[in-house]
């Protein structure tokens, strides 16, 4: 009691109460200096830096507790940046997290939330209340700062900041280039927030950028006699080291093994492991590169229309709000499934409700016609992907993020990958009765962590990927009429199964396989051409930069795993 009686004492002064928001302050700041591969003398600043500053600020006033509620968003924005830091390891809140506020629908955002919801309330209740709670207990006590005391630690605070500053001038010493906006929190976090921001308002004037844009393209060759189905499958979240088409040692994908006409390219990285960044590199002409002209051209759906092409839609997940719903609203035809009742408003259908709208969509047209579906795949909650008679490894339902719970969380995920091959397998079916010349193409926007190694990373979307969200499926099967009308296609794209692929040749590969024209589309990217080049793969930082995949912070875990699966990538 005797205790209790003297901690309530100590934390009615207000000196007291001064030290202790400093330092809650600058929690994040601790947590990422042992967090982020950065030199020592930027570790420091980092630290330095922002205490000195928050220090000054809460001098500002007599009551600390009144500066602590004026930086109330701040306070937030910690807590979250906690939160982040137990599910990735590292790194601070990036553009794609705040963008994925905005893209993610109901369904997705109350999975992911209802798993953390025991990390969430950790934090809220020892973080962020306790700093309120104290905040309130300064502002209405009577005592305040003395006069002396601030003017001493405000003193102390500036001989602080310019200490840091000194030491950000030493980070060349150690072949470091220091940036506030990159390497001090939270600067960096609120200047991806500003980022993502314009980032936003760029995809919401997409349609105004890109409206006079054309392909101006063609289909100079046609099969004579056939008509021509082309489908994109976007997968979502399926890494390919989970599937036994591609060595894993449970069966997964007992379809695909067996299916004749089937090319499986073993060595794909994504250029990006989110999906709104992702996708819309497989779905156009953009890249790592050059994401630029994502803004100013437009999608493969209006590619294939210009080229006579009925073209067709079919979306498994809510993606309206994004460049990607924007992009598949350019079609013919766009069914959004997401709007269809799933029993409640947090679930979705499971993927093979696609399969009957496909069959009903491609009976309506006689013409050519081209198909993007966009599944919902692997994504978490793994379990909920799939129908119960495809609970083929238990137990396959757990409660929670947990590494505890890996191997469930694995059976689950393998099940909704063997569901994924039994939709795809319903696709060709679907394709084989129309006897047209046709030919489908599959891939996942990225990978996913679970639990894999001693680092216990989970999910995907992290600012620093893994080999887990970089390895990718990429199949691509050819009907019987195909493979004899177009032989020297679907040749070279057997013949080219084992070279390094990345998701931005999707869009000229598939323009390719069809015969589609375009000055736009380059056929040293497409797989399918002889004119292929191997090249350099790059991937799509934070703030839409390209960076070589493997130089992305990349771990000795993780170039372990790419040398197991043949990952090519640069060694010197």
């Amino acid at each position: 009691m005797r205790r209790c009686d003297k901690l309530v004492h100590w934390i009615s002064l207000q000196k007291h109460l001064f030290f202790v928001f400093a330092f809650l302050f600058v929690v994040p700041n601790f947590v990422l200096f042992f967090t982020e591969s950065l030199p020592i003398t930027v570790g420091v600043a980092s630290i330095l830096l922002p205490l000195a500053f928050w220090m000054g600020l809460l001098l500002l006033t007599r009551k600390p507790g009144i500066v602590v509620w004026c930086f109330l968003p701040k306070v937030i924005l910690d807590g979250g940046q906690l939160v982040l830091l137990y599910v990735f390891g590292q790194s601070v809140i990036a553009v794609d997290m705040f963008l994925n506020l905005t893209s993610s629908d109901a369904s997705e955002a109350s999975e992911l939330l209802g798993n953390l919801i025991l990390i969430i309330s950790c934090v809220f209740f020892l973080y962020t209340l306790p700093t309120l709670w104290l905040a309130f207990r300064s502002i209405r006590s009577k005592k305040v700062l003395s006069a002396s005391f601030r003017k001493k630690w405000a003193k102390i605070s500036l001989l602080m900041f310019i200490t840091g500053v000194v030491f950000c001038f030493l980070s060349p010493l150690q072949d470091y280039r220091f940036s506030l906006k990159d390497d001090i929190y939270p600067a960096n976090a609120l200047y991806n927030l500003y980022f993502a921001i314009n980032k936003a308002e760029k995809n919401a004037n997409y349609s105004k950028t890109s409206a006079n844009f054309k392909f101006d393209a063609t289909k100079p060759v046609q099969a004579e006699g056939r008509r021509e189905i082309y489908i994109l499958v976007v997968g979502e979240t399926s890494r390919a080291m989970e599937w036994s088409l591609y060595g894993y040692d449970r069966e997964t994908t007992p379809y695909m093994e067996k299916l004749a006409g089937l090319a499986h390219f073993t060595d794909v990285v994504t250029q990006s492991n989110n999906t709104h960044k992702s996708v819309p590199i497989i779905l156009s002409a953009a890249s790592a590169e050059d994401y630029g002209v994502i803004y100013s051209g437009k999608s493969i759906v209006t590619a294939f229309k210009e080229a006579g092409f009925h073209t067709l839609v079919i979306a498994n997940q809510k993606l309206t709000t994004s460049m990607i719903g924007a992009f598949y609203r350019e079609a013919d035809t766009f069914i959004d499934m997401s709007q269809f009742k799933a029993g409640s408003y947090l679930t979705s259908l499971h993927d093979g409700a696609i399969l009957p709208y496909l069959q009903k969509e491609l009976d309506k047209s006689k013409g050519n016609v081209f198909v993007v579906l966009h599944t919902y795949g692997s994504h978490f909650n793994y379990h909920e992907r799939y129908p119960k008679e495809f609970s083929i490894y238990n137990p396959d339902q757990v409660e929670g993020i947990r590494a505890s719970h890996k191997k469930i969380l694995r059976n689950a995920y393998d099940n909704s990958i063997r569901y994924t091959d039994y939709v795809l397998n319903g696709i060709v079916e679907i394709l084989g009765k129309t006897n047209a010349c046709a030919s489908m193409m599959y891939l996942s926007d990225h990978g996913e962590d679970i639990f894999d190694d001693s680092r216990n990373r989970y999910l995907h979307a992290s600012l620093i990927p893994t080999y887990y969200q970089l390895h990718i499926p990429l199949l691509i099967w050819f009907s019987p009429e195909y493979r004899e009308v177009y032989q020297e296609k679907y040749q070279t794209v057997m013949a080219h199964q084992s070279i390094p692929v990345s998701t931005n040749t999707v869009f000229h590969t598939m323009l390719d396989i069809a015969g589609v024209r375009t000055s736009v589309a380059d056929s040293t990217l497409a797989v399918s051409n002889h004119a292929y080049i191997i090249r350099d793969r790059m991937y799509l930082g934070d703030h839409d930069d390209p960076i070589p995949f493997w130089k992305v912070g990349l771990k000795k875990a993780d170039f372990i795993m790419m040398d197991k699966w043949n990952i090519a990538y640069d060694k010197d």
